[in-house]
């Protein structure tokens, strides 16, 4: 098995308005559905930086949108030198640059990003969009059929998802930016699952090219380090600027929603800093439309 580059980033500190939006009222007020294609296993999306044409994945698993260096020269975004980010990931903690962009389209829907996070090199792409601007909408994310519907306004309770396909909605446990008032947008929205019978905490990551367990989970387990040295070894490239190494470790079983799966094999590394336990990768997400809402906290699956 060919293991997938994971791109995995977990913005720990950012500006002080971040995850500061108001609280939206529920009910939808329009849509607009962004078509998707392929860099790499990850989902990207045509867009257009201060007029310039750039490339961005879609990245769930990311606090803030990013861009390359060079994608941010080419249209002429300034490096604010009086705000830095710092970042933790795959590979450990760094701190980067930002910069502001003044118009950002993806496809030809206008968002407005307070500012972006510049880093040397993002593989594959000229930035990641992140949940800076994602966490703002419902997400309708349905990769099977190629497309990612924006929902503005966020799904009242107690009124069913606007699909014609039956769903699940999983628990879920918000994680607060520290400092703001419960109604803000959560840092992370994270959902309740089961790996190899035990309860476990994990965040949809579509910047993860495979699903990725924490070393400290699978002790739990009862895996040591002298059984995963057993295991094959996987070398994990993502936006951290260090490489780190894995085990592509095979389960029993994992169960999300109603739905199990037997014997998945996923990467076991160190989450740092992380405050979850697993990360599910585009391996799972390539195949489940899935809803994400921010604002109500509130994740479906749709039954397969």
């Amino acid at each position: 098995m060919r293991f997938l580059p994971v791109l995995a980033l977990l913005l720990l500190a950012a500006c002080a308005d971040a995850g500061a939006a108001k609280p939206l009222a529920c009910g939808f007020v329009g849509h607009s559905v962004l078509p998707i294609s392929h860099a790499g296993p990850f989902a990207s999306v045509a867009s257009t930086i201060d007029g310039t044409r750039a490339t961005l994945v879609v990245d769930t698993g990311a606090g803030q949108t990013v861009l390359s260096l060079a994608a941010a020269h080419r249209a002429g975004v300034a490096l604010d030198p009086r705000m830095t980010v710092r970042a933790t990931g795959i590979g450990g903690t760094a701190t980067y640059a930002t910069g502001r962009v003044g118009r950002l389209l993806l496809g030809d829907i206008p968002v407005t990003p307070a500012m972006v996070t510049i880093m040397p090199k993002v593989p594959l792409a000229d930035g990641n969009i992140g949940m800076d601007i994602l966490g703002d909408v419902d997400l309708d994310i349905d990769f099977p059929a190629g497309r990612i519907t924006l929902y503005r306004g966020l799904l009242c309770p107690g009124t069913p998802l606007p699909w014609n396909t039956p769903a699940t909605e999983l628990h879920t446990e918000a994680l607060m930016p520290p400092g703001l008032p419960a109604t803000a947008r959560p840092r992370q929205l994270l959902l309740a699952m089961e790996l190899n019978g035990k309860p476990a905490l994990a965040m949809l990551d579509t910047g993860a090219g495979y699903s990725v367990v924490a070393r400290s989970f699978v002790t739990r387990l009862g895996v040591t380090d002298a059984m995963l040295e057993t295991a094959p070894a996987i070398h994990l490239a993502g936006l951290s600027p260090d490489a780190a190494n894995g085990r592509l470790w095979r389960f029993a079983d994992a169960r999300i929603g109603t739905e199990r799966i037997a014997a998945p094999a996923m990467v076991v590394t160190d989450l740092h800093e992380a405050g979850f336990d697993v990360l599910l990768g585009m391996d799972y997400l390539a195949m489940h439309r899935v809803w994400l809402s921010y604002g109500a906290r509130r994740i479906f699956v749709a039954h397969q």
